[in-house]
């Protein structure tokens, strides 16, 4: 009889120790309980890029791809743990990050304290995939970009954390990718003919960008399907109806698109202009098209340092003008007949941008 009785609370004492804990309880001692990722977001500061203090929080919403991995510095691997992968992620105003995936949950940090290691980029895409017979959900460690010159190129450097409160997710820190040129346009007298702009390409621009994730650098190229160049197109919103583009009639400058492009370093680097450190534009009126029209800077290329960096805005001031100047060279354009300005005329575009600022 005592024996029977001994095996009987031999069996029920670990039944009674877990009954009193719930479930909650349970699952924090044997370290299952989940601790979904929180996030934020700022935007980083061109001349001091890893200072999480020099950012501020977002001018306006968008959407991040967050990548996950168990391994720093390493998003090659195949996805095998559920705290991996690529998450969609809404960065807003306020700087928080909230999650948009579809039939996916929030992430989640690893059990036991475990480190994970995450790098973000903007506009979302999914990475590229390996070649083929590297696995199956296997990263090549890039993601690639078909730029159009209206959608900003964004990437945060890794950071890491842990499920414990103090080992938490510290701010990522987004960097402008691209280089933007902000037109306005005037002409060169207050009663000169009025121009439409129709659209302005930068034309050595190129549209292909392939981003490594692990370290934020990007290399940019074109194909026989995206040759070189982007354009702004002002013909879908003019401000005299579909077609006609966007007025210019007089010394005040009017607004006429913005394009964000790829980096000009100094040599001409990136892959960009084959050792050239410019852009040239072609710029559509409707008093004829102004090509290979050379952009000239303010202080900038006097230090040396060339002006087209990335996370450098620049105001770019079209000058039209209606007669013969002797300052303009390799940007004339004979006048179309039946355009409003007598034929044999003249008219002389040039491109001036001051000392750009960050954007």
């Amino acid at each position: 009889m005592k024996r029977h009785i001994s095996l009987f609370v031999f069996f029920c004492l670990p039944g009674v120790f877990l009954a009193g804990c719930s479930d909650a309880d349970r699952s924090s001692l044997m370290g299952e309980e989940e601790v979904p990722v929180e996030l934020s977001a700022l935007e980083g500061d061109v001349s001091s890029r890893a200072a999480v203090s020099a950012g501020s929080k977002p001018q306006a919403e968008f959407e991040a791809a967050m990548v996950f991995s168990r391994t720093g510095g390493d998003y090659t691997t195949p996805v095998v743990a559920a705290e991996e992968g690529v998450w969609k992620g809404t960065v807003g105003i306020n700087g928080e990050v909230s999650w948009g995936n579809a039939g996916k949950d929030a992430p989640i940090y690893p059990r036991w304290g475990a480190w994970l290691y995450l790098v973000s980029y903007a506009p979302y895409a999914e990475p590229d995939k390996a070649a083929s017979g590297s696995g199956t959900g296997t990263y090549a460690g890039t993601v690639s970009f078909v730029l159009t010159g209206q959608t900003d190129l964004l990437y945060a450097s890794q950071i890491q954390g842990n499920r414990w409160a103090d080992g938490h997710f510290l701010s990522l820190v987004f960097d402008h990718q691209l280089t933007q040129l902000s037109f306005q346009a005037k002409k060169t007298l207050q009663n000169g003919v009025s121009v439409w702009v129709k659209s302005i390409t930068v034309k050595e621009a190129k549209p292909l960008a392939s981003l490594k994730l692990a370290t934020g650098e990007v290399t940019f190229s074109t194909t026989t399907e995206h040759p070189q160049g982007l354009t702004v197109d002002l013909t879908q919103n003019g401000t005299n109806g579909a077609g006609q583009g966007t007025e210019v009639t007089g010394q005040t400058p009017v607004s006429v698109g913005q394009l964000l492009l790829p980096p000009l370093e100094a040599g001409g680097s990136n892959g960009n202009g084959g050792g050239s450190n410019t852009y040239t534009l072609k710029v559509e009126t409707s008093i004829g098209t102004f090509d290979n029209v050379s952009l000239t800077f303010g202080d900038s290329n006097a230090s040396g340092k060339n002006p087209l960096q990335a996370g450098m805005s620049h105001a770019v001031t079209l000058n039209i003008g209606d007669h013969v100047t002797a300052n303009i060279d390799g940007s004339d354009a004979s006048v179309p007949s039946g355009s409003a300005v007598p034929v044999g005329e003249t008219v002389h575009l040039t491109a001036i941008a001051p000392e750009g600022q960050h954007f």
